[in-house]
């Protein structure tokens, strides 16, 4: 049922995929909230559902479409709305013209990737009636925290071409964000109370080729312009961390947490891929990460069983995860897309061989991971606080480590506190209360 008169509309949000669509549904969540929209939570009764949707694989596409089935029953009267990469990837699915009373899946709007700017703006005009309301910047309501880390997107667009994926396809061409903008979003953050910001892009490495600018010199800016600020890289490949990348980590306000896509430890399959680098030089940087600051943590994503993979290839990516020592690691099995050079390959693997691989890769992943929680036992971290979960805290430190402590009413969301690890458990770690 849809809010009174008196009553704001109250929205509700679901992002999918990489973190660059949770930044866009922040931004989302900021601009309705400075029109007096109410963001509620993802399950919560809601007067308008967006549903911003991923297409990284054949899998992404089937829980966007069952997301949306699920969200639609959980508000059968919402005004729904659906966007992201899945649209672009699946037009005829999306964008076809809907029945004579609504869409398969009840979809009341569709948005392609370069129409989402425009999603407030609809909202407003079609829901509110307010198409001319202009909120000066100064009274924008500030939007409370509903998460305990900023991300803020800076990049959008793909200048890669790898042969397995479809999204540079959805997401267009690379281009990145002018700074005035970012400065703007951090510092909105910084004022809600954050004190973590996550830079996020679909290819973030590429961040200012197209303005004669650097992520490095980026990142320096924030912190000139919010002092108390700390930054981390949502994703970055190992062809795009340059020596000036690198040395970012020597920062204390930098994150020593890289997340690298991996996909394969072996240069016949990456060369097969089109990815922009070698096993080598992705050990490389990760020994240079680490050679700054030791208690560097590496996460990645590995993709099993490409068209082609032997099982030497396959030994050479888990003897890659050994020598990387992982702190977490996203493994998916090859599934091919429709229009991309991959899914016409030959020797595609066989099912049960995937399903193997990729069992070997998680088990080793998870010994890699158990053993780099271990070793900061008796270490002294410093967690940006996520929420409350019964009578513990659960916070994210600069490590990327998920930290618990027993409860106490002196912390807030998005606040940073030291920590001293007094316990491992395999996947997470524990510390006292801070004093």
């Amino acid at each position: 049922m849809m809010s009174t008169m008196n009553d704001p509309l109250r929205i509700s949000l679901t992002s999918l995929g990489c973190k660059v669509n949770y930044a866009e549904m922040e931004s989302l969540a900021s601009a309705l909230a400075a029109s007096g929209c109410d963001i509620v939570e993802e399950d919560a009764p809601a007067d308008v559902v967006v549903v911003n949707t991923c297409t990284v694989t054949l899998q992404a596409d089937a829980t966007s479409r069952q997301r949306i089935q699920h969200l639609r029953r959980q508000n059968p009267e919402s005004h729904l709305i659906v966007t992201g990469c899945s649209v672009d990837g699946n037009p005829n699915f999306y964008l076809a013209a809907p029945t004579p009373t609504r869409h398969p899946l009840g979809i009341d709007a569709v948005f392609s990737n370069s129409d989402k700017d425009s999603i407030a703006t609809y909202i407003r005009s079609t829901l509110l009636h307010a198409d001319s309301m202009e909120i000066p910047e100064a009274e924008n309501p500030a939007l409370p925290l509903r998460r305990g880390r900023a991300f803020i997107k800076v990049q959008d667009g793909c200048r890669h071409r790898c042969t397995y994926c479809s999204v540079w396809s959805a997401r267009g061409a690379s281009r990145s964000r002018s700074l005035p903008d970012i400065l703007d979003d951090a510092r909105a953050a910084a004022s809600r109370g954050h004190r973590e910001c996550v830079l996020t892009g679909v290819d973030l490495g590429s961040y200012g080729r197209d303005s004669g600018s650097t992520l490095p010199e980026l990142v320096r800016s924030i912190w000139s312009a919010i002092p108390d600020m700390r930054i981390r890289l949502s994703s970055i490949n190992a062809n795009d961390i340059t020596d000036d990348v690198v040395a970012l980590n020597a920062n204390e306000r930098f994150c020593p947490h890289w997340h690298i896509p991996l996909q394969s430890g072996s240069d016949a399959i990456l060369k097969a891929m089109h990815r922009g680098y070698r096993r080598s030089q992705f050990l490389r940087v990760v020994e240079a990460l680490r050679h700054l600051r030791p208690e560097t943590t590496v996460t990645t994503d590995i993709m099993t069983s490409f068209p082609g993979e032997t099982e030497r290839d396959h030994q050479d990516t888990c003897d890659l995860i050994r020598d990387a020592q992982f702190l977490k690691a996203h493994v998916f099995r090859y599934s091919p897309r429709p229009g991309t050079p991959a899914a016409a390959l030959p020797d595609q693997i066989p099912v049960h061989t995937a399903r193997r691989r990729s069992a070997e890769l998680r088990q080793l992943a998870a010994e890699t991971g158990s053993a780099e929680h271990d070793r900061f036992v008796g270490s002294r971290l410093h967690p940006a606080w996520l929420m409350q979960d019964g009578a513990e805290w659960i916070g994210i430190a600069e490590t990327y480590h998920e930290v618990r402590i027993p409860f106490t009413d002196t912390l807030t969301i998005g606040t940073i506190s030291p920590v001293t690890i007094t316990q491992s458990t395999g996947t997470a770690l524990r510390g006292a209360t801070p004093q």
